[in-house]
């Protein structure tokens, strides 16, 4: 035994000193750009951005990999999901423990939100301290392989998410779930913390911060695009989760 332990001490000292000849540009990171569906990140311990594969560069509108360094979640993200994003990393740096394939929202290219897998974990120092995050998200296909109880409210979500631009009766959405609408409502609130109508209100003014963000169109285009009634109406729902108007969230945007 004493023999075996000592040759496996060898071979990890030589896979230690390969690593140590890696060049920056050259750490497996860069395989994700080559991984259709897969997002890669990975943020130091204050949050920041130290890698972000191509896709999820796409995702933001940013061309360069540098442009992505040094972004905080609140920096890429509505304050709304910001928040849900930080509270996870705490987490993982009060216990050390991953974050292993847990089905959550995250957003889609288009800002809307649809289901993801995600996984993080902690990076270390060469002393064991943890020093950063890192993760990985994919995509839940159609929600075919949602575990329960996220499967029980997937139909009212990817109704929601397509037909958001439009008026969504709550009434429906019950009847696609096979729930009451009480019932309903009480599923979207443990699953989610929310009502189905916040719920369709998030989903609104994400996909307004997605178009603040990638358009120059007038507010009250976007207003009516996003599925909002008049100007006035928009501008009191992105108050009420973003914390700015959306002519201030617009402005900050432009300014990051």
């Amino acid at each position: 035994m004493p023999k075996a332990n000592s040759k496996n001490t060898k071979r990890l000292a030589q896979r230690e000193a390969w690593l140590r000849q890696i060049a920056p540009t050259s750490l497996f990171h860069a395989l994700f750009d080559h991984l259709p569906g897969l997002h890669f990140f990975a943020k130091n311990r204050r949050g920041e951005t130290m890698f972000a594969s191509s896709s999820v560069r796409k995702l933001y509108g940013l061309r360069e990999e540098a442009d992505v360094i040094g972004l905080t979640d609140f920096d890429l993200n509505p304050p709304v999901m910001a928040k849900g994003y930080v509270a996870d990393d705490a987490r993982i740096y009060r216990t050390g423990e991953p974050v292993l394939r847990r089905v959550e929202l995250w957003w889609d290219a288009r800002g809307i939100p649809d289901w993801y897998q995600v996984t993080k974990l902690p990076i270390r120092s060469r002393r064991g301290a943890i020093i950063g995050i890192m993760g990985v998200l994919q995509r839940y296909e159609g929600g075919v392989h949602l575990a329960m109880p996220w499967r029980e409210i997937d139909a009212a979500v990817r109704c929601i998410r397509e037909k958001f631009r439009g008026p969504v009766n709550v009434a429906d959405l019950a009847k696609l779930t096979g729930m009451s609408p009480r019932q309903l409502e009480r599923k979207f609130h443990d699953i989610l913390g929310v009502s189905p109508q916040e719920f369709l209100i998030k989903t609104r003014v994400l996909a307004a911060c997605h178009a603040l963000r990638q358009s120059g169109a007038p507010l009250a285009d976007i207003a009516g695009d996003c599925g909002f009634y008049d100007q006035s109406s928009f501008t009191e729902h992105f108050r009420r989760y973003v914390g700015q108007t959306p002519r201030e969230f617009r402005r900050s945007m432009a300014g990051s």
